[in-house]
């Protein structure tokens, strides 16, 4: 058991009333196949916001965060992850959702301590002990050991996630099934969890899954970054940025990144180093922990997906196939430079400079390049060099570097935010050309099936749920033309998600309330055509967006079997109102491409 629950929550009829609720993890998660792991209960924390309209848990959407190291995102944090524009203004998706009638649930992962008796302690009840107003490591008890939840084990925070699914189905009122929103990171451990259920015979009572720009295939982070960061943080000596390590640690070797990356930085050290990479091992390469964990996800259910969901999948990587552009605007090619400077180095005694240089991954047709060069030289009374280390990768020879790839953007400025812009941080920085990368390739968002797993980042053209042009697990899917920031929202991909949740809601068989009156076809364009089954007569008719404004309106509409009303629309979610007389307003939603 867990040291200390947090304020239970209270829901009662028609009052919201919330309190984050800290919960360990009835199941163990076996982790006996991952070297250094130890496998033990997880500890989560969830949140419930009730609907705006009774109050009554009985429509649960469960929202899950994905990778984050250190806990920086708060459950109120993660709630405004669903903060969005369109041409009303700032949404929320959360408050959409709730005002139809949904509840949200964020289940988050935060850091904790596992204490030398192997129960676990929340970070928020760890005592001052040293009376300094602080609580850091000096105030841990002795023998713990701090979690990070945020970016441990993807099975671990999976189990999670099943007790919070058991204790939803239990609470709920009515037979309403689930829906599950995973971004990122908590797109794999809800797979995880939904694949694990189904294999154990385990209810889950989900009727809706929403990958949202989940690596299925992986994640990336360049390699001559890892490297560089690696390289700088570790092995300069006295000359060590430090700011780096815990970039390092807690991120790129955290094992939930291990479990993810694409090729990951550690599978090219030499034998017996920690900074210098093997120039035999070139090949792209993932951490061994990443082949343990897709064997095991995708050995639950046939498919390596669940099976008794609808599946859909939300990408903001291009589905084209797009590149993305640098800070200056060109296209971001395979051995693209991203930086190739020489600065004087701050703070040194005596003159030095260090000429940095980091290039993405090349084209297969290229084969060995440069990825990441470090050169740093005293200049006085002659050139000494302190340090010359280089770093080469290729490309397998069925896919250019993924580094290039069209995909889910990862802001640079992430991975040195809170280092400050001073010293070789802030130089480094400015002479990026880069402000970010292909973080989610879209192929690996859209879990593209490649003969022999052979993966070509490049070769995404979804065209059509209902004729795509690639081999997808998803049933329907959102992908923008253009490349946008990772797990960014939007006017049209938050149709896209609103369609998917309210169509299968049980309550939308009272929302169409007549089996005479459809619209034709269901997204649309440029015309909504109105069928009827009968005459309707004169009508009053209205469409409105979803956040309740009028965007067309007509009055003694007469109504015949068939009738097109040409629109001009926003992309998104409206729902047409028709009001015949004498007879019961009839609602039916629909969505404008």
């Amino acid at each position: 058991m867990i040291k200390h629950y947090a304020l239970l929550l209270f829901a009662l009829p028609f009052i919201a009333f919330s309190q984050t609720v800290a919960f360990e993890s009835t199941i163990s998660a076996d982790l006996s196949a991952y070297s250094g792991a130890t496998s033990f209960s997880g500890l989560g924390e969830y949140e419930l916001f009730l609907d705006s309209n009774d109050g009554i848990l009985d429509k649960p959407i469960i929202l899950l965060d994905g990778f984050d190291p250190g806990d920086t995102r708060t459950i109120s944090g993660i709630y405004d992850l669903l903060n969005f524009t369109d041409a009303s203004g700032n949404q929320n998706l959360g408050d959409l959702v709730r005002a139809e009638g949904f509840d949200v649930v964020i289940l988050n992962f935060p850091r904790y301590l596992r204490l030398a008796d192997a129960t676990l302690l929340n970070l928020s009840d760890v005592a001052d002990t040293n009376g300094d107003s602080i609580i850091d490591e000096s105030d841990f008890p002795a023998g713990s050991s701090l979690i990070d939840g945020g970016a441990d084990f993807l099975e671990r925070n999976a189990m999670l996630l099943l007790d919070l699914i058991n204790t939803l189905n239990a609470d709920k009122v009515g037979e309403e099934e689930l829906v599950i929103i995973g971004p990122s990171m908590g797109g794999i451990i809800s797979k995880y969890t939904l694949n694990y259920m189904e294999n154990q015979s385990i209810a889950h009572e989900t009727r809706l899954w929403i990958s949202f720009d989940a690596p299925h295939l992986g994640a990336n982070v360049p390699l001559g970054f890892q490297h560089q960061f690696n390289f700088l943080g570790f092995g300069l000596g006295n000359l060590n940025i430090t700011q780096l390590q815990p970039v390092v640690n807690g991120l790129l070797k955290a094992p939930a990144a291990r479990q993810m990356l694409i090729d990951q930085f550690e599978t090219h050290l030499e034998t017996g180093s920690n900074v210098a990479f093997d120039p035999a091992k070139l090949l792209p390469e993932a951490h061994p922990y990443k082949a343990i964990f897709d064997s095991s996800v995708n050995g639950l259910t046939a498919t390596g997906f669940p099976q008794n969901t609808r599946n859909v999948a939300i990408v903001n990587g291009s589905g084209v196939g797009n590149p993305y552009l640098s800070s200056n605007g060109t296209e971001v090619t395979p051995g693209f430079t991203a930086i190739d400077d020489t600065f004087a180095v701050p703070g040194s005694p005596l003159p030095t400079t260090a000429q940095i240089g980091l290039n993405l991954t090349p084209a297969s047709a290229t084969g060995a390049a440069l990825i990441s060069k470090i050169l740093v030289q005293i200049n006085f009374i002659g050139t000494t060099t302190l340090v010359d280390v280089e770093a080469n990768a290729q490309a397998n020879s069925y896919s250019d570097g993924v580094d290039a790839a069209s995909g889910g953007l990862f802001d640079l400025n992430a991975f040195t935010e809170g280092l400050g812009n001073d010293g070789i941080i802030g130089l480094f920085s400015n002479a990026l050309q880069l402000d970010e990368f292909s973080f989610i390739p879209s192929v690996s968002a859209m879990a593209v099936e490649f003969p022999n797993n052979e993966i070509d980042w490049y070769d995404i053209d979804l065209g059509t749920p209902t004729s795509p042009n690639a081999t997808t697990p998803f049933v329907n899917w959102h992908a923008p033309t253009e490349n946008q920031p990772h797990v960014q929202l939007n006017e049209a991909n938050v149709a896209f998600a609103l369609s998917e949740i309210l169509q299968g809601s049980l309550s939308n068989v009272s929302f169409e309330n007549s089996a005479d009156v459809r619209i034709a076809s269901n997204p649309i364009n440029d015309a909504l055509v109105i069928l009827s089954d009968k005459l309707l007569g004169r009508t009053n008719l209205s469409i409105i967006d979803i956040t309740g404004k009028h965007v067309y309106k007509a009055t003694n509409m007469v109504l015949t079997q068939r009738n097109r009303i040409p629109l001009d629309l926003e992309s998104g979610m409206y729902i047409l109102n028709i009001e015949p007389k004498n007879q019961t307003q009839i609602r039916i939603k629909f969505i404008v491409n």
